[in-house]
């Protein structure tokens, strides 16, 4: 599963995981046999192990055993956005979709007792803050009884795909243009046009 990687768009692995981690909510795919699995999920970092990636799926989900046995490939979206002709100094320019997209293709291995507690604890920490909710609030036998209901795991990524599609392949009066018309826009535009000033 190539991504299509025109060279101006191309970036470094590190990008990548930059990106992921920035942005964690992905799509999982894995493909069995005939049968692609997809599965929307958070994949966090893992703090203790260099290029992997770690999640949980529900038990129920066919998915959390299929992706034991076969190749994934997790996708990241970074910020993405419309951008118009009307925005370009060069006259004749047609309608286009900048993004930051980040593939991250490895095996995955199952994580249970301690390290699932401690994903679940990491995940926690991540959208709850310092002082927000954690596992050990609930009691021990409700912790065991959610862990059994999911599988956890560890993505460890072999190869990273990362593409920044930011008018690299324009002039840069037109990309001052859509930069200026993006910062006039909603939050989403904004950062879209800061990620845009950053890059060139």
């Amino acid at each position: 599963m190539p991504l299509y990687q025109p060279p101006s768009f191309a970036a470094a692995a590190n990008v990548g995981r930059n990106l992921a981690a920035e942005f964690p909510f992905a799509t999982l795919l894995t493909q069995q046999q005939d049968t692609p699995w997809l599965s929307h999920l958070v994949l966090l970092p893992d703090p203790h192990h260099p290029d992997c990636l770690l999640g949980h799926l529900a038990a129920a989900n066919g998915h959390s055993a299929a992706l034991l046995s076969a190749p994934s490939v997790a996708i990241f979206h970074g910020e993405h956005g419309y951008v118009s002709p009307r925005w370009y100094v060069t006259p004749g320019m047609v309608p286009t979709w900048n993004y930051r997209v980040a593939h991250a293709h490895g095996l995955a291995e199952a994580v249970s007792g301690d390290e699932l507690t401690a994903l679940l604890t990491q995940l926690a920490a991540r959208f709850e803050g310092a002082d927000g909710w954690t596992p050990a609030a609930i009691p021990a036998a409700a912790l065991t009884a959610m862990q059994r209901a999911i599988v956890g795991f560890r993505l460890r990524v072999t190869r990273w795909e990362v593409k920044e599609k930011l008018s690299q392949n324009r002039k840069p009066e037109d990309v001052a243009a859509v930069i200026a018309a993006l910062q006039a826009g909603d939050g989403e535009q904004r950062q879209l046009a800061a990620r845009m000033a950053q890059r060139q």
